[in-house]
């Protein structure tokens, strides 16, 4: 399956989700005022965001299918979005400084990808796959290399998606006069995390929280209560990333890809018990516990998007770096960590 029929065949899985949440809204969808201006203002004071004219019904259905957070919209309610590091509200200056944005996302990500290729050339620099495990490690080095790997992995999705978010940002501000106000950044820092549910509820992406929440949360909190919520949340997301994962045409593994996020799902709601029981006299569980969490169950996962091939995909992107780049090979199993 080619990349552009495993994209067809994810987002159609994602918009099927999609028309279920708009069947089933409890209230009508409407657009609220940002930034001291109403979001339809592209179209002029000729129109207003809530009006009957075909025009601007249109532009809202369009903004709807693409606006994933819903900025701007009465449904959005509860989704924590980042604030940007400045506040502009010129067009001409967001532009110039998404461009910056733009340029330092691309380094990162080239740097990145240009590291998690090094530790395996031979594996990783392809479209052919491989696992992360590498049986001729001691186990101490066995277990940092797969914790390297995954850290960088992390780093690499969430670079790639910022940099289509900034692209985005860019042709909608220019060419479609959207207010900078609906475009702030995708993440959060994740890498300052504090606990699971501060990554996976402020500092990740929420572009399919919402859908999430109104398939699965809703649902599941009225038959199993809340902390049943969480987990139907997490278990759904499982399941879209499974057929995410599958999509690339080499099978999958159900319980790896979904037991990730169901485990998540499962720290979160233990992360809720200690607080509301022994958290309130001994404290939190502590950073290194809850990121461990997460590191615990993410090398599994990290390893099957290994063996589809998923880290060579980024040889398709063009690479500031070329081949003038080599740096040492890591975690290679010689005696001083440097191949000749």
């Amino acid at each position: 399956m080619n990349s552009r029929c495993r994209l067809q065949w994810y987002l159609t899985c994602l918009e099927a989700l999609c028309c279920f949440v708009w069947a089933t809204a409890q209230e009508p969808y409407q657009r609220i005022p940002t930034d001291g201006k109403l979001l339809s203002e592209s179209q002029g004071n000729r129109d207003k965001a809530n009006s009957g004219s075909i025009v601007t019904a249109l532009w809202n259905a369009w903004d709807l299918l693409l606006n994933v957070r819903g900025v701007g919209w009465n449904w959005s309610r509860g989704v924590v979005l980042p604030k940007p590091a400045f506040e502009i509200r010129s067009r001409t200056g967001f532009v110039l400084w998404s461009a910056v944005r733009f340029a330092f996302h691309f380094l990162a990500f080239d740097a990145v990808v240009q590291v998690l290729h090094m530790i395996s050339p031979e594996d990783f620099a392809s479209s052919t796959g491989a696992s992360i495990y590498d049986p001729s490690l001691p186990p101490v080095w066995q277990l940092l290399r797969c914790v390297a790997i995954s850290t960088l992995v992390m780093l690499m999705a969430c670079f790639m998606m910022e940099l289509c978010h900034i692209l985005l940002a860019i042709l909608f501000v220019t060419v479609f006069q959207q207010h900078p106000s609906q475009w702030p950044p995708l993440f959060d820092s994740p890498w300052l995390s504090t606990s699971v549910s501060d990554f996976w509820g402020r500092r990740w992406h929420q572009m399919i929280r919402h859908t999430l929440l109104m398939v699965a949360g809703r649902p599941f909190n009225f038959l199993f209560g809340r902390l049943g919520g969480v987990l139907g949340v997490f278990l759904l997301s499982g399941l879209v990333h499974d057929v995410d994962h599958r999509s690339w045409g080499r099978g999958g593994n159900f319980v790896v890809v979904v037991g990730f996020f169901t485990m998540n799902g499962v720290g979160v709601v233990l992360e809720r018990v200690w607080k509301g029981s022994a958290g309130g006299l001994l404290g939190d569980l502590g950073v290194d516990v809850d990121l461990s969490w997460m590191t615990l169950w993410a090398v599994p996962l990290v390893d099957e998007w290994g063996k589809v091939g998923r880290f060579g995909a980024s040889e398709h992107i063009p690479s500031v770096s070329g081949n003038w780049w080599r740096w040492p090979r890591l975690f290679d199993g010689t005696s001083n960590g440097i191949s000749t």
